[in-house]
């Protein structure tokens, strides 16, 4: 009997699903643009989602953070001087508002901040404040105005003063709220290798508008407390909490226990670039940890070898994940070059809730047919098993490097879909990732809220019993689904409908 009523759910479905189609293009809207690729993996149904392209033409996107209303800042880098290049760029913080809920970013973007460092990376937002990284020249924090569309203001900054030629410059960051000390926050960053497979011989300069400055090694990630004084920010503790990291350009702190998670890149090919030495790499250190001994990750003497899986040398904390090719690793399909990393969001489906994503770049200037590298890969971190959820090799996909997870969706960032670094700009791209089952009010799981999802909804009155709740159909969200959520769902149509006139 259960069989039966699930197929017979699935029919109701698929049958509102046309009658929602045909809903949307009455009441005047269009489909969302489509993604360039699919989702897939072990235990993933692409049906759970809806994939659409949030954002557009945009210049080489990668950090993002989620404001208080629901928008979207993007750290982005503009051509300057005539060059089209990312490394030779302004900086601007744009901000994306999804006004209707339809998955796609009204247009055009707002210009927040402008005129910072080019080559911006990583950005995050805590409290008032929005920290963003201009790779190996400065950290800029920016205060959030009266509103969220009011613009950022420039509130203090970290630069970073390193030799000539040093490979790995800080480039991304992280920022949490120090424990126990409200208006204050905690900074991580990093300073990489100065070269691919030797120990770091040089120091580089830590100085600020803030008091606090000195002395940083490569190889590590550090932390500084920025404390804001409501007019004013004040830095102190400067502290190095990990070595023995080739380059740790991308973090994640753990919502509830408050662990540290990053990624460290492996060491490239000594005869051939696009072959590496060594794995990438998913590491973490534990809450009650930061800030203690300085935790060593091994780098240079210790690390797994690309394709065998060998541990060289065996000092060091190992990886939760050392990444090789899928399924073999002498054939199987790569994922070079991890960027950021961020948790699976709250409502994705059980098989990836309490993962990471890892976006990978791959070869650093090629894009589609030509990037065999640039997967966006799911990690348990518990298990060590993972799998790509965005496949290499896809065309129109460059660099996925971008990420950042809301409660039910993950934001993917194309830093240049077509792969080049020197003449992308206009060209980013930026996905949402939705998980459609967990919608509000979308009890037919077809990524919208209209008049379909009151007839599912009368039809779940009846299957309730046998079915057990049905979050996605308590469009009301007062626990339990009756004919008040049908009703619910007609008056969200009736907005809809007027948002497209």
């Amino acid at each position: 009997m259960k069989a039966k009523t699930l197929a017979g759910l699935e029919v109701l479905r698929r049958t509102h699903l046309l009658i929602a189609q045909g809903a949307l293009l009455l009441a005047g809207g269009r489909p969302a643009l489509a993604a360039p690729f699919t989702l897939g993996g072990p235990g993933v149904d692409p049906r759970d989602f809806r994939v659409t392209v949030f954002a557009q033409g945009l210049n080489y996107p990668k950090g993002m953070a989620l404001l208080a209303d629901g928008s979207l800042l993007v750290a982005t880098s503009a051509p300057s001087g005539g060059s089209t290049g990312f490394y030779n760029s302004i900086g601007a913080v744009v901000r994306l508002i999804d006004s209707n809920g339809d998955g796609v970013a009204d247009s055009p973007p707002a210009v927040m901040f402008s005129g910072l460092p080019g080559s911006l990376s990583g950005l995050r937002a805590a409290g008032p404040l929005v920290f963003v990284v201009s790779t190996g020249k400065q950290i800029s924090i920016l205060r959030e105005g009266s509103t969220p569309a009011a613009a950022l203001g420039l509130a203090g900054k970290i630069t970073f003063t390193l030799p000539s030629g040093w490979l790995h410059p800080p480039s991304d960051l992280e920022v949490r709220e120090a424990p126990g000390a409200p208006g204050s926050y905690e900074l991580f960053f990093q300073l990489g290798s100065e070269s691919n497979f030797t120990p770091t011989a040089r120091t580089a300069t830590l100085g600020s508008d803030l008091g606090v400055s000195g002395t940083i090694l490569g190889d590590s990630i550090y932390r500084v407390t920025v404390t804001d004084h409501g007019d004013r920010l004040s830095g102190s503790g400067l502290t190095r909490i990990a070595t023995g990291l080739r380059n740790a350009a991308g973090y994640a702190l753990h919502p509830v226990t408050g662990d540290l998670y990053f990624q460290d890149n492996g060491i490239d090919g000594l005869q051939d670039p696009n072959e590496p030495f060594s794995a990438d790499e998913l590491n973490f250190i534990s809450a009650g940890e930061i800030g203690g001994a300085v935790e060593d990750f091994g780098f240079p003497a210790s690390y797994t070898a690309y394709r065998t899986g060998t541990v060289v040398g065996g000092s060091g904390i190992q990886p939760l994940v050392a990444f090789q090719p899928l399924p073999d690793p002498t054939t199987g399909e790569e994922s070079e070059g991890a960027a950021e990393i961020a948790f699976a969001p709250a409502a994705f489906p059980p098989s990836l809730r309490g993962g990471i994503f890892v976006g990978f770049h791959g070869k650093f200037s090629q894009g589609g047919l030509q990037n065999e590298e640039n997967a966006l890969v799911h990690a348990d971190p518990e298990t060590g098993k993972y799998f790509h959820l965005v496949r290499p090799r896809q065309a129109g996909v460059g660099h996925l490097d971008g990420l950042l997870s809301t409660r039910d969706s993950l934001f993917v960032a194309d830093l240049s879909p077509g792969g080049s670094l020197s003449s992308g700009s206009g060209t980013g791209v930026i996905y949402r990732i939705q998980a459609i089952l967990f919608i509000r009010g979308d009890s037919n799981q077809d990524g919208r809220v209209d008049l379909s999802d009151a007839l599912s909804i009368l039809g779940f009155l009846f299957l309730e019993r046998e079915l057990g709740c049905l979050d996605a159909a308590d469009a009301n969200d007062d626990g339990q689904v009756d004919i008040s959520d049908a009703v619910a769902v007609l008056f969200s149509l009736l907005d809809m409908i007027k948002s497209f006139r």
